[in-house]
């Protein structure tokens, strides 16, 4: 199928909750024109007719096309979750979508998170050798058990050079508002977020960050932030979607301080 989307550019509350992801989960062919839709089509695809399927995804910059893959790929996830249960794997699948954007998405003049790389996604799933009743649907429930992500064109110029009015990628400004709140450059993860929902809590040395404008590659523009963003919150959100996808905490730190440089 061939889906239409405009981007209303705001939020519409009640568009792709959970409520409404579920709803699509069935083996009867839907006529309404939704993501979710044709995200199932690609999933049934799999597991009826065991053939690999592919979403193709395109449009102008500010089309989109960002948020509609983490719809697709949330739905088939969800759709391929063990006993209808979002596993571990399920959760890094789908974190890798915020720890791509922290270094690959910037704010464009038509766009505020905006990809400036192209991705290959490439989910792969097993015959889970039951059917799909614990989600209330008939046929065979194929089960999400992998993933690999190939990215390239990276806008490289973006780092050392934006126009007025755009952004760097979003991870340098992430760290550096993180900075602000750090003591000794030691920062105390999470401040944001809530304790019960990290993986763990983790001090994390952000020598090398500071004020904004002690950086010449970040005072290109006078955008420094991002309406109805907090900067330290999506730093959180980075660091939660590394641990969730694995990486060590000495990783981590690591990966900090090679951005600082």
């Amino acid at each position: 199928p061939i889906l239409i989307a405009l981007n209303p550019f705001k939020g519409i509350p009640g568009l792709y909750d959970e409520d409404v992801l579920k709803s699509f989960m069935t083996t009867k062919p839907s006529t309404k024109p939704h993501v979710f839709n044709t995200s199932n089509s690609t999933y049934r695809g799999i597991c009826d007719r065991k053939k690999s399927q592919t979403v193709l995804i395109s449009g102008e910059s500010g089309a989109g096309k960002t948020e509609t893959t983490k719809f697709v790929m949330k739905f088939l996830a969800m759709a391929g979750a063990a006993d209808g249960e979002v596993t571990n794997v399920e959760k890094q699948v789908l974190e890798s979508n915020p720890l791509l954007e922290a270094f690959g998405n910037a704010r464009t003049l038509r766009n505020d998170n905006s990809s400036r790389f192209g991705k290959f996604i490439e989910l792969q799933f097993r015959t889970s050798g039951k059917d799909a009743a614990n989600l209330g649907v008939a046929g065979e429930n194929c089960r999400l058990c992998g993933a690999r992500i190939q990215t390239y064109l990276l806008e490289k110029v973006r780092v050392c050079d934006q126009q007025e009015g755009e952004r760097n990628y979003h991870l340098f400004y992430e760290a550096c508002a993180a900075a602000a709140l750090a003591s000794d450059c030691n920062y105390s993860y999470p401040q944001k977020l809530s304790k019960e929902k990290v993986k763990s809590e983790l001090t994390l040395n952000l020598e090398g960050f500071s004020d904004l404008g002690n950086f010449a590659y970040l005072t290109r523009s006078s955008c420094k932030t991002l309406k109805d963003v907090d900067d330290v919150e999506m730093f959180e959100r980075r660091i939660h979607a590394m641990q969730t996808i694995g990486i060590p905490d000495d990783h981590m730190i690591q990966i900090l301080r090679m951005v600082a440089s």
